[in-house]
């Protein structure tokens, strides 16, 4: 009972808000960016050829196969988010930092006899951050005509919802409509027969504050094999960690002079915090047919999850001198299962001896494979895969990378990936985008030094509420990355 109300409240003031919460959750809990070691940052994630970095073996485990020598590695990096919104004229700016480490990881190289066709096998442990969540997004407007509340007022009769619904053991819509109804903000006409809400008859300025914290990391071990330094074969096992915080708050304030009402502002809080773990395995393969030249294959696939999300939320109204606060009457925790899609990788990078190298990747990802499934009580998400089948689109996202060497010890590199829209047309939604890298790296016989830096643009519009009640938002969202990799050789 309780998870079929949260289903229905998380309809309103989503990260999409024409799109469930839910397929929108199951949606950012699957998507991956280029995030790891400098170099990896640095070529733009294109290492289903190349080999030869750990990061990149996380991506075609057959990389690891390339390594000559055993390593160690460790990636700090800092990220900071930068939103630029503008909703009914106004302009609003965001920001978000942190730091953290892109990676941490041992390559362990055995070279087998020299005589027979196998010539070498490594094994690698270690940890990839794949997604960096962090996020932070301000939108303000002033004079809008309408209010959330209407459109409160709304859902509450095209439901056929009766004021009785409020006041049992599990209240309609627990977790936003109840809240309003419990701080006076919707209420019914004598005799309990018609809602009307408690919004003034003059414009009102309305603010969205939304934070979004965590990432996905990855514990990868792979194992792999060079055959006749022609073929490199990979396996890898993959444990991912996913962790996100979402929370944010809508506040609507009212003009002193507007004698229809009493109501001074309201704030609707709402806070989730998803955790858990899963399982995946990927298997790959490099090819050499010319010295220069190397063509991968990798395939990773679905990751199978078991999460757990907490939730709440609260409802506080001013009515004049009078302040009234409501919390959620269950906030609860809930267990879900969660298949993100599978990943296909092709790459193909070309060796300009000691002068530099040329690569690049296509990687296919089916969101439409998205699948969820109910721990805590069996709920099969039917209606969740459905819209995940209507909403969401399979995608290929594309990465380049090049190298030039300065010196035999000094590096330049370059890079770019293109993230597709895993919305189709029938949504308002976006998320797509682009991400924009370089480097430079030094290199002896005992230790490297790489540093990169990683610029991320994307862009959404959205509505906060019904769409024909108010007038989308616009934001521009920039990330910019550092990432510093120290790395040993024994």
């Amino acid at each position: 009972m309780i998870k079929t109300q949260f289903i229905t409240a998380l309809l309103l003031l989503g990260a999409h808000f024409s799109f469930a919460q839910n397929e929108v959750d199951a949606l950012n809990l699957s998507r991956e960016e280029v995030t790891g070691s400098a170099r990896f940052i640095a070529l733009g994630g294109a290492f289903t050829s190349l080999g030869g970095d750990f990061s990149g073996s996380a991506i075609n485990p057959a990389g690891v196969a390339v390594f000559r020598n055993s390593e160690f590695s460790l990636t700090p990096a800092y990220h900071t988010h930068i939103s630029s919104s503008d909703y009914y004229g106004t302009s609003t700016i965001g920001s978000k930092t942190n730091f953290n480490f892109g990676s941490l990881g041992l390559v362990a190289v055995r070279n087998l006899t020299k005589t027979g066709k196998w010539k070498s096998s490594a094994f690698s442990v270690g940890i990839n951050r794949t997604f960096n969540y962090n996020q932070s997004t301000t939108i303000q407007g002033s004079g809008i005509p309408t209010s959330i509340l209407d459109d409160y007022e709304n859902i509450l009769r095209e439901n056929n919802v009766t004021w009785t619904e409020f006041s049992s053991d599990y209240p309609a819509y627990p977790f936003d409509l109840f809240l309003a109804w419990n701080n006076y903000l919707i209420d019914t006409t004598s005799g309990g027969v018609e809602f009307f809400n408690a919004s003034g008859q003059l414009p009102n300025d309305q603010t969205y504050l939304s934070e979004i914290t965590g990432s996905k990391r990855e514990t990868v071990f792979n194992f792999g094999s060079n055959y006749d330094d022609k073929w490199y074969f990979g396996i890898g096992l993959i444990f991912s960690r996913n962790s996100r915080t979402f929370q944010y708050a809508y506040r609507e304030t009212y003009d002193d002079a507007d004698t229809t009402t009493s109501l001074s502002q309201f704030t609707y809080e709402f806070a989730e915090k998803i955790n858990g773990n899963g399982t995946a395995m990927n298997i790959g393969a490099i090819y050499r047919p010319i010295e220069p030249l190397r063509i991968g294959f990798s395939f990773k696939s679905p990751t199978f999850y078991s999460l757990d999300i907490e939730y709440s939320s609260r409802n506080d109204a001013v009515f004049g001198d009078t302040s009234l606060s409501t919390n959620s009457p269950q906030t609860g925790f809930y267990e879900f299962r969660l298949t993100t899609p599978m990943q296909a990788n092709l790459g193909v990078s070309y060796v300009f001896q000691k002068h530099g190298l040329l690569t690049a990747d296509i990687e296919f990802v089916d969101y439409t494979g998205i699948r969820m499934f109910g721990i805590s009580d069996g709920y099969s998400f039917s209606k969740e895969e459905s819209n995940i089948k209507t909403y969401l689109t399979p995608q290929i996202n594309t990465k380049l990378g090049g190298e030039y060497r300065l010196t035999s010890n000094f590096s330049l590199r370059g890079g770019f990936a293109h993230y597709g829209d895993p919305f189709n047309k029938k949504s308002l939604g976006t998320d797509a985008f682009n991400l924009y890298s370089f480097g430079l790296g030094y290199r002896t016989d005992l230790f490297y030094l790489d540093g990169s830096y990683q610029m991320k643009t994307s862009a959404d519009s959205d509505f906060i509420y019904d769409a024909s009640l108010v007038d989308a938002y616009a934001v521009e969202r920039t990330d910019h990355r550092f990432a510093v990799t120290f790395g040993f050789k024994f």
